[in-house]
């Protein structure tokens, strides 16, 4: 198992790349609040909003919040970049960059 620094919990507003080109990220937990309407987050493997894909959620309605957690931690190999919708009014990730 890679070792690695607690990055913690940190809010965000806007589309953001975390780690770096072939930086593992772990992601432990992804809470997103929604807005007038329920909105989509999506977290991809890589450092643009091309990577691939790997969680797509939808929320559960407007000005709810939703969270995914994942007890292992859900592990990006190439980097981390999340894009949410203009309906997701903020994003907290728990995650680790390993080293």
């Amino acid at each position: 198992m890679a070792l690695g620094t607690l990055s913690g919990s940190a809010r965000y507003t806007a589309d953001q790349a975390l780690g770096g080109s072939g930086k593992t990220v772990r992601v432990f937990n992804a809470t997103f609040l929604n807005a007038a309407s329920a909105g989509t987050l999506v977290l991809r493997n890589g450092t643009t909003a091309s990577g691939d894909i790997w969680v797509q959620s939808i929320g559960t309605g407007a000005s709810r919040t939703d969270t995914l957690n994942w007890e292992e931690g859900l592990v990006f190999t190439n980097g981390l970049f999340f894009d949410k919708d203009t309906n997701v009014t903020a994003v907290v990730l728990t995650y680790r960059i390993e080293v």
